[in-house]
């Protein structure tokens, strides 16, 4: 890894001029921006040559074109995800606009949207910065509701805080997964296709009409693949996938009605042997002891050991007669329910009732490697601290909302309803070590904690907008939200000492040194929070190819408790709720009869109480802090460029100057003046689609070729450990012949094999990592009918 150097951070007011340049002359925009373009150009064709076809979303709870939303928005459909390959939250971040992804593991994935990051949502009583939706119902806990997009009619990535109209209040954007709909006419589809790591993949749907007005779809997808890394002491891959996953709809439509009815039920088991994770030496003089060791064990096997080879241990946990393998394991199911009916003249009535119960297992070892490695390498301090995570969540939510028709020449339109979630939280954590020197006590045994929560979430809002012309429209509108959460919480000192020190009876941290083995606290913990999030929208659309905007939004996540607290005290004391105050100007425009689309927004936030998780060398655990204010200023840009029938350019570029403001973390460090972790200091992507005929074959032909590159960031609020800037290249090649029934495809990701990270935990002079995925390639065949 590269040396972590220190830059000084550009100035915003002397970047946005720059970026904002840039932008107007470069083919910047992600494929979502394109809205589709190189897929649908074809189909819109006239005399003055192709033109850049629109996508449909919903984000303002009314449908519109991307262009015609007054909001920072990107939208995929089902041909762009298939094209880019998108199989998950981690590919999507590298096509979207000011979106990436990190990870401790899949459990805890992390979004960042303009610097606003899901960090480590371990506690039963976290909430997302970004917010999940899927068919419009709020997925609280994203890790353990893992989707791959399959059967996917479109993915809508909303930036910026969502203060009123989302079904749930979210600070920083939400990602919106839209489920393809059943449809009357008999059809679907099958594909197949194979990769290295002996990745097999097999995924389709069936839709129809079942009787009169009633249609439904199943759909379903099977992966498995082998681990990207090595577990060498066991002889097993890490990082595979064995995943099964399939979803069934019905939907009714009756004739001269207007009312509809959606039913989803979906459902979702995927097994793995757990994750990588490898110690690098850090940037600080010295090596710390997993480095050390593993170069140690590199001398005696004659070769080093491998970035993607490890040697984690397994636990053995008191009262067992075997260790428990590394492993993760997760099993989820949901049940949506949308009704629709129309009153007349005063606008839709919406009902979506959602429902989500899941399960999850997982193993790992925190540092990759320990005393028991098989090789005889042992020092003081190489103790090894694997992690187990048990959880079990029920999700009940449900929406109301009244939407009007918009007004097309002069009037008002309005939104109003309400909002209720209800979650039951059950997770245990089981941490275990061993440590070969004995006065480091509290690195050694085991300790348990039982961690029950009951979250609830109630919501008013409102929004109320008139059109003075048809030029004009100013919109504003207003949440309240009330936040409940309480629970409790055990932890208890399993065991004291280890194989290295068995007289030891001091507990294993993070619970605190003062327990023994066999003591315990349990503690009730409880609070509330209420918040009122107003915004305004001012659009101004001078004719139908032009539309700009300017919008004051606020934003608001609860506060919560510590996942394992460390006592009673700690259990009880809990964080506050953070809060976002944003101001965004945007303008999207399409130039030389559709050939060119530029969008762009700039946009200026400040955070309240912005909640911190980071993990603490000191008691190896997790610590939220409420930062006291924050600042994220920025521009993003989209484009997109018809170049010619078939041939589409596009590309996106995302700026941002970050800071904590008179930021002390609760172990003293002081982050003041410090650029956000886990946030990209710019974001760039390219890419070109080309379709063309083959003799009478239309459109048989199909080649996308498509770059992301992220600036460097920092791993922690200290900005002591970063990631340098690093690039993906992606492609896709694709043949069909006939009548389009059948297609023959080449994929490929990470083309280069970059080496990048999605993790970082600096511990005692190393960076113990997660590696991102190598170089991916393979074949695929599809069959339509």
């Amino acid at each position: 890894m590269p040396k972590h150097n220190r830059v000084a951070r550009c100035r915003f007011d002397r970047i946005s001029m720059t970026a904002l340049g840039l932008a107007l002359m470069a083919t910047v925009a992600t494929p979502a921006a394109a809205q589709d373009a190189g897929e649908q150009v074809g189909a819109e064709q006239d005399s003055q040559g192709p033109q850049i076809a629109d996508i449909v979303v919903t984000a303002q709870r009314r449908d519109s074109t991307v262009q015609d939303t007054s909001a920072a928005i990107s939208a995929f459909s089902a041909e762009s995800i298939e094209t880019a390959r998108i199989l998950s939250f981690e590919d999507l971040a590298g096509q979207a606009t000011s979106l990436s992804f990190t990870a401790l593991s899949p459990i805890d994935q992390e979004f960042n949207i303009r610097g606003i990051t899901n960090t480590r949502l371990d506690s039963p009583s976290a909430d997302q910065s970004i917010g999940i939706f899927v068919d419009d119902v709020y997925v609280g806990r994203s890790g353990l509701f893992n989707f791959d997009m399959y059967d996917i009619e479109r993915v809508e990535v909303v930036r910026g805080p969502q203060g009123v109209l989302l079904g749930r209040n979210v600070v920083g954007g939400a990602i919106s997964i839209y489920s393809a709909r059943p449809e009357a006419d008999t059809g679907g589809s099958l594909a197949v296709s194979y990769g290295n790591y002996n990745e097999k993949l097999a995924r389709g749907h069936i839709t129809g009409t079942i009787s009169g007005p009633l249609t439904g779809r199943l759909s379903f997808q099977y992966r498995n693949r082998d681990g990207f890394n090595k577990d060498l002491l066991h002889d097993v891959d890490l990082d595979d996938i064995d995943s099964i996953q399939f979803r069934g709809q019905l939907m009714v439509e009756p004739e001269d009605s207007d009312f509809t009815a959606r039913l989803v039920f979906d459902y979702t088991k995927d097994d793995s042997n757990g994750f990588h994770s490898v110690a690098i030496d850090g940037p600080a003089a010295g090596s710390g002891p997993w480095s050390a060791a593993r170069a140690a064990i590199g001398t005696i096997r004659g070769r080093p050991l491998k970035l993607r080879e490890g040697l984690p241990e397994w636990p053995r946990y008191k009262g067992d007669t075997a260790d428990t393998p590394q492993q993760l394991n997760r099993e989820a199911w949901g049940l949506s329910l949308r009704m629709d009916q129309g009153l007349g003249g005063f606008g839709t009535l919406s009902s979506i009732t959602g429902y989500r119960k899941g399960e999850a297992f997982n193993v790992y070892d925190q540092t990759g490697i320990g005393p028991d490695n098989g090789f005889g390498v042992i020092s003081p301090t190489l103790f090894t601290f694997p992690v187990n995570e048990d959880e079990d969540i029920r999700q009940f939510s449900q929406e109301l909302r009244v939407v009007s028709e918009e007004q097309s020449d002069r009037g008002f339109d309005w939104i109003f309803g309400a909002y209720y979630q209800h979650d039951k939280v059950t997770k245990i954590d089981r941490f275990w070590a061993e440590v070969p020197l004995t006065v480091l006590t509290t690195l050694s045994g085991e300790s348990r904690w039982n961690n029950r929560a009951t979250n609830e979430s109630y919501a008013f809002f409102g929004q109320l907008g008139y059109r003075f012309s048809p030029q004009l429209r100013i919109v504003a509108g207003v949440r309240y939200s009330k936040d409940r959460k309480s629970g409790r919480v055990t932890g208890t000192a399993v065991e004291g000492g280890d194989k290295f020190n068995p007289n030891d009876q001091v507990a294993l941290t993070p619970l605190a040194g003062t327990f023994r083995e066999g003591q315990s606290f349990t503690a009730r913990y409880s609070d509330s929070w209420s918040e009122i999030t107003p915004q305004a929208t001012i659009e101004f659309k001078p004719n139908d190819d032009m539309l700009f905007y300017g919008t004051f939004s606020t934003g608001y996540k609860g506060g919560g408790f510590e996942d394992d607290p460390a006592n009673a005290a700690a259990a009880v004391s809990s964080y506050d709720p953070e809060t976002v105050t944003s101001f965004e100007i945007g303008g999207k425009v399409d130039l030389f009869d559709r050939r060119l689309r530029l969008n762009v927004a700039l946009f200026d936030m400040k955070y309240k109480n912005l909640q911190v998780t980071q993990t603490s060398a000191a008691c190896l655990c997790n610590i939220t802090d409420n930062a006291a204010d924050a600042k994220i200023q920025g521009i993003e840009a989209e484009a997109t460029v018809a170049v010619a029938t078939g041939l589409t350019l596009s590309g996106g570029l995302t700026l941002l100057d970050t800071k904590y403001i008179a930021f002390i973390d609760s172990l003293g460090n002081d982050n003041s003046g410090n650029f956000l972790q886990r946030t990209p200091k710019a974001q760039w992507n390219v890419a070109a689609d080309f379709v063309t005929d083959i003799g009478d074959w239309s459109d048989a032909l199909r080649f996308n070729v498509n770059y992301s590159h992220q600036a460097r960031l920092f791993w922690a609020p200290d900005n002591l450990q970063r990631e340098d800037g690093y690039g993906q290249l992606g492609s896709r090649v694709s043949f069909t012949p006939g009548n389009g029934n059948i297609t023959f495809s080449l994929w490929g990701r990470n083309l280069t094999n970059t080496l990048y990270r999605t993790n970082i935990i600096a511990f005692f002079g190393d960076e113990v990592s997660r590696l991102g995925a190598p170089r991916q390639y393979g074949a695929e065949v599809s069959v339509k009918f």
